[in-house]
């Protein structure tokens, strides 16, 4: 069957139909219930005042490339509401649930490629993604074209110009959304080179040496952005610690089993399923020799390396499981090209049962609570229905008050501790609190001279390895305060209200 009759045998599958849309409805609702974190007000900010105003927030502060914020800020002239501007990463979900089921059916011959789609319906990852106003879920539909065009355009026997074409635009696009996607136009090279395919090889150096022209104007940009970033790590973390926090954010990847609670058996059940998968893919590798599993193998393991480098460089909070959106799609589908070894349909279908059932307890855990990390519109509804005139409301860490003040409405004023951050370029440095008097101050030049205050803590104490010195405010507290009352919501955001001593 040539590509043309399977392409329309799959986009006939009321199966596949059937996962689009369950993955969009399911986001859509959360979409809809969920709050914002602090990173998604940074994009609302971002993406609010037209597409200039975009482009250099996005160069400059958010410190990343330019093309979602360009199509968020476009997308928002129709409706500017947070609902609004998370539909974009909904719309991304069903359409990568698409794509994989496409790229699975290329690289996995004899596994049906809803398998792979199913998993990806409900990857904690792909889901988090698409309920994320950020560009993430629009790296996933950019990872997974590169994977469809790249075997479309070069590894199958008889590779389609027109394809090629197809992926040097997507390459493009893909560059332009986030750097860490160039690796993956890098680990292509590798995967012909280990084919032997050097027709193919010289075809896409070429191809990729036109995308990489197309992207020369960002370069002036890049070196200024990582030096950046670097510089916000406090200090250098070892070999085995990098190599410890990339095999976690790797493993949260592969499988989720996270929320199982009992530590011993979660991390003994992911070695053993680790080390048969890597079993059996060599054992398949030296079998059958296919050139889609040493294609995506070789893929995996300099997508890999480069992310090995990149964690030494940027440090570990600038290399979180949602910045690796290239490797989704390889870690999904390589356990089930191990599998089809064994030549048994009911292997595949529980392995496939498997990986869905974590992934949904996942899903439970992380989203029973309708709300994400700081919780920050119950915490603003707290505080209005509680307080009286002149009890400012103090916020810590600073970048909380972006998030916070779209929900609060309130008498009182937001007032960042230890400072309101820049929009010119964000430091997390500005967290650091130095020492009482930097709070004293702040509090003490409040107008009205008010006795009772508002505190806002969502419990983000650092940066990687760079301490916020949160304990600093606590003895603050301890030392000239009364706390009258304490709210507990999503951990770790605390809510109190201080009267002074």
């Amino acid at each position: 069957m040539d590509i043309e009759t399977q392409n329309q045998s799959l986009i006939r599958s009321p199966i596949l139909w059937g996962l689009l849309v369950f993955s969009f409805g399911v986001s859509v609702a959360l979409a809809y219930l969920l709050d914002i974190r602090f990173d998604e007000a940074f994009t609302l900010d971002t993406t609010s005042q037209g597409v200039v105003y975009a482009v250099g927030q996005a160069i400059r502060f958010e410190q990343q490339a330019p093309l979602y914020f360009v199509v968020l800020s476009i997308w928002r002239n129709i409706d500017s509401s947070i609902f609004f501007a998370r539909l974009f990463s909904v719309l991304c979900f069903p359409l990568f649930v698409w794509i994989a089921a496409e790229v699975s059916k290329r690289y996995v011959k004899g596994v049906n490629p809803l398998f792979a789609a199913a998993v990806v319906a409900v990857h904690q990852q792909v889901v988090w993604s698409s309920l994320d106003i950020r560009l993430y879920a629009l790296m996933l539909v950019m990872s997974g074209l590169l994977f469809l065009l790249f075997y479309d355009g070069y590894l199958m026997e008889k590779p389609r110009k027109r394809v090629r074409i197809l992926y040097i635009t997507v390459a493009v696009f893909s560059l332009y959304t986030q750097y860490y996607l160039g690796f993956q136009l890098v680990a292509g090279a590798f995967a012909l080179i280990a084919l032997r395919r050097w027709r193919a090889l010289f075809q896409y150096v070429l191809d990729m040496g036109v995308a990489g022209l197309f992207f020369v104007p960002m370069l002036f940009v890049i070196k200024g952005q990582v030096s950046d970033v670097s510089g916000q790590v406090d200090s250098a973390l070892t070999v085995s610690a990098m190599a410890k926090g990339l095999y976690q954010r790797l493993v949260s990847l592969f499988i989720s089993t996270e929320w199982i609670s009992v530590d011993s058996l979660r991390s003994w059940f992911v070695r053993f399923v680790i080390l048969a998968v890597v079993v059996l893919l060599i054992k398949k590798l030296i079998r059958t020799r296919s050139a889609e599993d040493i294609a995506l193998c070789v893929i995996t393991i300099v997508l890999i390396a480069f992310f090995f480098v990149t964690y030494s460089i940027v440090g570990q909070q600038s290399l979180q499981q949602r910045h690796m959106a290239s490797l989704v799609l390889p870690l999904v589908l390589l356990p089930f090209s191990a599998l089809s070894i064994f030549d048994n349909r009911k292997i595949i279908i529980g392995w496939m049962a498997l990986v869905v059932v974590l992934n949904l307890g996942s899903l439970y855990a992380t989203y029973r609570p309708l709300a994400k990390p700081g919780d920050f519109r119950r915490a603003a509804e707290y505080v209005m229905a509680n307080e009286a005139s002149n009890q400012p409301v103090l916020v810590f860490h600073a970048d909380a008050v972006l998030p916070l003040g779209y929900y609060y409405k309130g008498q009182n004023n937001l007032v960042a501790i230890p400072r309101e951050n820049s929009f010119d370029v964000w430091d997390p440095r500005n967290n650091v609190l130095k020492d009482e008097a930097q709070i004293l101050d702040i509090i003490n030049k409040q107008p009205g001279a008010p006795v009772r205050f508002w505190l806002v803590h969502d419990g983000w104490c650092a940066h990687g390895s760079l301490s916020f010195n949160c304990q600093v405010l606590e003895d603050v507290i301890t030392k000239y305060f009364e706390v009258e009352s304490t709210q507990n919501f999503m951990e770790p955001t605390t809510v109190r209200l201080l009267h002074r001593k």
